[in-house]
């Protein structure tokens, strides 16, 4: 015999527990409105900082491949001033891929302050179960029906993180 803590709970709609099922398992049946709060993350873009970059150091690359090995360099002050010119654009393209990952190092810093949050969210969202027969969200410690709102309130947790960002902000 199942123990008790491992039973269903009953619906509060039609008060039966054959048709519950976890949120998770409502969500993997294909239940959109099931689905749990999403990870925060915090999309940065690097390929615009380092794709020009990258692209100028190989022309210059070239450049100074080509021109080493034909009989175009009359002096040696157009092959000083290529290759100063390429220096530069190796240092540039060096510089601004540091920038990029320090922009991505701070996006993932950003992303961070939401995990407490998001952790609670998810708490609060395991904790619920769906019943497929009555297509309803309840709270089985209540036993009270779940709301759209109440469920778009638990996916969207970004609004407690407003006051935490703004004391990380002032610590630094």
């Amino acid at each position: 015999m199942a123990s008790a803590a491992s039973q269903k709970p009953g619906c509060p709609v039609c008060n039966q527990a054959d048709q519950v099922k976890t949120m998770q398992a409502a969500y993997d049946s294909g239940v959109q409105k099931c689905a749990p709060p999403d990870m925060p993350t915090k999309n940065v873009s690097m390929l615009s900082w380092i794709l020009p970059s990258t692209f100028l150091v190989g022309i210059c690359i070239v450049a100074v491949l080509v021109l080493i090995g034909s009989e175009f360099l009359g002096n040696g002050i157009f092959m000083l001033v290529l290759t100063a010119i390429t220096l530069i654009a190796i240092v540039t393209a060096l510089g601004l891929s540091y920038y990029a990952f320090q922009r991505v190092v701070q996006g993932d810093e950003q992303a961070q302050l939401h995990y407490p949050a998001w952790d609670r969210a998810m708490e609060a969202w395991k904790s619920l179960y769906y019943c497929s027969r009555d297509d309803v969200v309840f709270d089985p410690k209540s036993g009270k029906r779940v709301s759209n709102e109440q469920l778009a309130s638990i996916r969207s947790f970004d609004n407690e993180i407003a006051p935490r960002q703004s004391a990380a902000v002032a610590q630094h």
